[in-house]
């Protein structure tokens, strides 16, 4: 008797099938297939009438899985997402790069995780509020993250800003305090202070989920650009005092409005905010300050402007300068992340890691990490993205305990 053994690739996954010969006659006489751990298939026998016929069925069956599992259907939802990844199925199969990389339209993210979840398609790359919906309602996971260092998938640290010279401040005394935010609905604006707000039991909401009328009760007065915006305040009714520190634009026009011509708006306004002493904190990233000095911002405000007049305030009433944010910050905002199915984790990474292999440092032709080409920064992949890490663990070890805790703040508004 004599033993001979076939592997088949299947979704890089090797399917093990032993045929046995006679000694005599060196016909093939049974085939088993095992999976990797051992277990049993299914068993041909070619002694049974239709066993040659059967083996024939049998490496069909085995070749149309491999196929078929080595496709991976990317979820696109922009015209410039959508040709970056044809462009970038066309030179992985130039490369013969295995797996085979399909571009399928979805009309949002939110449609994404629907087509993921439903199985018509497999993968797409999300924002760290994204991957918290897919994951929380869609049941979705995630198998490579971005790193912007190569190291670790840290995007920014959201922190609490304010002048040095108010002594009396405290993150856990903000009742009746005044408030700069980049913007309506933000994460560093609104999900991260907010949501901390609520987990340290300083906001209530009622059982509308109000978040709007809960943050006016709160604060005395701020400036959050774009609260009372239809799309943020269709009945409105959100809360006046959101936009006392504002300032709008030269001729006192667009005060409140949620875009540049609001002065307060974004990181540089909000950091504005604080500097010209019409708010008290300023929530925006860990960067903010430094992006805004040493000439990088000609605006006299930001000219005038000194690392030692502002300080950050921690979330345990402490406070710390500014070069101590990994210590002092609100949350940890993750980067972004490729979601899929729990059972498509191993092979989007495998085949993911393949392609960076091929096309994350190159210096002419298709770039991976490069949107030059397509109209717009970030396309499929941050420009900034170093190097995609594969994510062991489930979409929650990815976006951190601080900042999922923050999301769980939400669930009331039904995210799902």
């Amino acid at each position: 008797m004599k033993i001979c053994k076939l592997l088949v690739d299947y979704s890089d996954v090797f399917i093990s099938c032993l045929g046995v010969h006679s000694g005599g006659t060196h016909s093939l006489q049974r085939i088993y297939c095992l999976s990797p751990f051992g277990r049993l298939l299914f068993k041909v026998s070619m002694d049974h009438p239709g066993g040659h016929l059967a083996v024939v069925l049998l490496i069909l069956v085995l070749v149309s899985m491999s196929t078929e599992n080595n496709i991976i259907r990317w979820c696109t939802v922009s015209d410039a997402e959508e040709q970056k990844c044809l462009d970038l199925a066309g030179n992985a199969t130039a490369r013969n790069i295995r797996g085979h990389l399909l571009c399928v339209r979805g009309q949002s993210p939110t449609d994404c995780m629907k087509q993921i979840k439903n199985g018509t398609a497999d993968a797409s790359t999300m924002y760290a509020d994204e991957i918290y919906t897919a994951g929380f309602c869609y049941g979705l996971d995630v198998a490579v993250g971005e790193s912007y260092n190569g190291v670790d998938g840290i995007n920014y640290y959201v922190v609490a800003l304010a002048r040095t010279s108010s002594s009396d401040l405290s993150l856990l005394e903000m009742h009746e305090r005044s408030s700069c935010h980049p913007g309506m609905r933000t994460t560093v604006g609104w999900t991260v202070p907010i949501g901390f707000l609520v987990n340290t039991s300083q906001i209530s909401v009622d059982e509308q989920c109000n978040f709007p009328h809960a943050v006016g009760d709160f604060f005395g007065y701020s400036c959050v650009p774009g609260v009372k915006d239809p799309e943020h305040d269709p009945k409105g009714n959100n809360p006046r005092n959101l936009c006392e520190a504002c300032i709008g634009d030269e001729n006192d026009r667009h005060i409140c409005a949620n875009n540049p011509r609001e002065r307060h708006f974004g990181e540089a306004g909000a950091l504005r905010c604080v500097a010209e002493n019409l708010g008290d904190v300023a929530f925006v990233k860990h960067t903010t300050v430094f992006d805004n000095m040493q000439g990088k911002n000609q605006e006299s405000w930001a000219l005038d402007l000194e690392l030692e007049d502002l300080k950050l305030l921690c979330p345990d009433g402490r406070e710390a300068n500014l070069f101590q944010h990994e210590s002092c910050h609100l949350a940890v905002v993750p980067t972004n992340a490729v979601v899929v199915r729990l059972e498509d984790k191993c092979r989007v990474y495998k085949f993911l890691e393949r392609v960076q292999n091929a096309f994350a440092n190159a210096t002419e032709g298709f770039s991976l990490f490069s949107s030059v080409n397509y109209g717009q920064p970030d396309v499929l992949f941050s420009d900034s993205t170093k190097k995609l890490l594969r994510v062991m663990g489930t979409y929650t070890s990815w976006l951190g305990p601080s900042y999922t805790t923050i999301l769980k703040a939400f669930e009331c508004e039904g995210l799902c």
